[in-house]
């Protein structure tokens, strides 16, 4: 990264933190409806293991679904990609996985798989499948004409033109899927917790939220939402860090 790629986003870190001070001081807003910035660095640094090891639980989740998401999107894209009316058949009951709020399919997960890890890890998948599979479908089938006239010149079969030719051509459209999908798994994997492992299974940054709030330490509870943030910062960074290592070696338009 670029100094000036990394100076930007401190600057505005820097004023946002100041900007949030001067209106709790302004207007002498009270604790319990906003902490100031350094009641909640404080909380941060006091609670720093158990924010660690509650971030460190919900980053397993998170990144188990995220991982799970992106396996079986990628399959699930290749097989509608094979054909108009398998894309049109599957297409509705991915819409529904993404149109149906997890509040409701969460009781029924719950049921099927009971409480703890299975089902977190589920609910994480569910939420972030759906754009590894309109982004994979979307790459596999924006593939150029002359690419695959000059595939059938040579007389490759549908596996040669499906692996060297849309497949790469896809990469970049999975990755922006990726990203996407990064963030929703750790929104997924706190949902998760919040429904399945609130019953002592889990202790990850829900149970803190859960907990701070009705405890009403609200520094706590806001540093407890700066560790989510962070965590899906960092997924999302990982994804991004190794995407580019993958278009380098897949992207036929990025090999020299």
């Amino acid at each position: 990264m670029k100094l000036k790629e990394f100076t930007a986003p401190l600057l505005f870190l820097i004023l946002f933190i100041i900007s949030w001070d001067l209106l709790i001081r302004v207007f002498d807003i009270n604790q319990f409806t906003l902490p100031a910035p350094l009641a909640v660095l404080e909380s941060i640094k006091t609670n720093f293991s158990e924010l660690l090891s509650a971030g460190t639980n919900s980053f397993l989740i998170a990144i188990s679904g995220f991982i799970l998401s992106l396996i079986i999107g990628i399959i699930i894209g290749l097989i509608m990609s094979q054909s108009r009316i398998i894309e049109k058949s599957l297409y509705p009951y991915a819409i529904f996985l993404q149109c149906v709020p997890i509040v409701a399919l969460a009781p029924i997960i719950i049921l099927w798989f009971g409480y703890g890890l299975p089902a977190m890890i589920l609910i994480s998948f569910i939420i972030s499948l759906f754009p590894i599979i309109t982004s994979t479908v979307n790459g596999l089938t924006s593939i150029k004409q002359d690419y695959l006239d000059l595939m059938k010149l040579y007389n490759a079969s549908p596996k040669q033109i499906l692996f060297k030719v849309r497949f790469p051509s896809a990469i970049p459209y999975i990755i922006t899927g990726a990203k996407v999908s990064a963030g929703l798994s750790v929104v997924g994997a706190i949902i998760g917790e919040y429904f399945a492992g609130l019953s002592g299974k889990a202790r990850g940054l829900a149970y803190l939220i859960r907990s701070t709030e009705q405890n009403a330490d609200f520094p706590y509870m806001f540093a407890t939402i700066i560790t989510a943030a962070l965590l899906g910062l960092v997924i999302f960074s990982l994804t991004g860090l190794t995407s580019n290592q993958i278009i380098k070696r897949w992207h036929f338009q990025e090999r020299k």
